[in-house]
């Protein structure tokens, strides 16, 4: 939670806002959400036919993964190619998820992503989800919507959003993008 706070803050001071505009927004110290998870991945002796997880985007604020270092799985998509991330040893991935691209009006984006699995190793890795509270609204940050460039995505609170992609299932980025008001 602390390294969470540290990183909104650097992202707030980025963005050229208050240092506590992000963390605030997720609910300061009391509201905010918090899920830490253990994902496995046997090996699988035919790799091509089966995804770990399919391509998505993460739905809350941040996500921090402390990936298996000896077995690669994560991929990132850039463009049209998937690209395999290299994980370093005793250093997180951190991927921005769907609720700071909104607070943020797209300046970050939320990074699609998916699981391969390997054919001859298991592998683990830890996913700790740092999200908004449930109940808060969540939308472009006022100092980041102007004449030029107006407010992407209408308010919608967290809770409403899960909601929203649960409905849909993974499907890559599209939830995040198809909430995009019209211009």
């Amino acid at each position: 939670m602390r390294l969470c706070k540290r990183l909104t803050k650097i992202l707030s001071i980025n963005l050229g806002l208050n240092e506590d505009y992000l963390h605030t927004k997720f609910g300061g110290d009391n509201e905010r959400g918090a899920c830490l998870r253990v994902n496995f991945y046997p090996k699988c002796p035919q790799p091509d036919l089966t995804l770990g997880l399919s391509p998505h985007s993460d739905p809350g604020g941040m996500t921090l993964l402390l990936p298996d270092t000896d077995v690669t799985g994560l991929q990132v998509r850039r463009g049209d190619d998937w690209i395999t991330v290299k994980p370093v040893p005793n250093a997180f991935i951190v991927n921005m998820g769907d609720q700071i691209q909104v607070l943020s009006n797209a300046i970050y984006k939320s990074i699609e992503h998916r699981v391969i699995v390997n054919s001859a190793k298991e592998r683990a890795s830890l996913a700790f989800f740092y999200n908004p509270g449930g109940d808060i609204l969540i939308k472009p940050a006022d100092e980041l919507v102007t004449e030029d460039w107006p407010a992407l995505y209408l308010p919608m609170t967290f809770n409403e959003y899960r909601a929203f992609i649960r409905t849909k299932g993974p499907c890559g980025k599209s939830q995040v993008e198809s909430l995009k008001s019209p211009r």
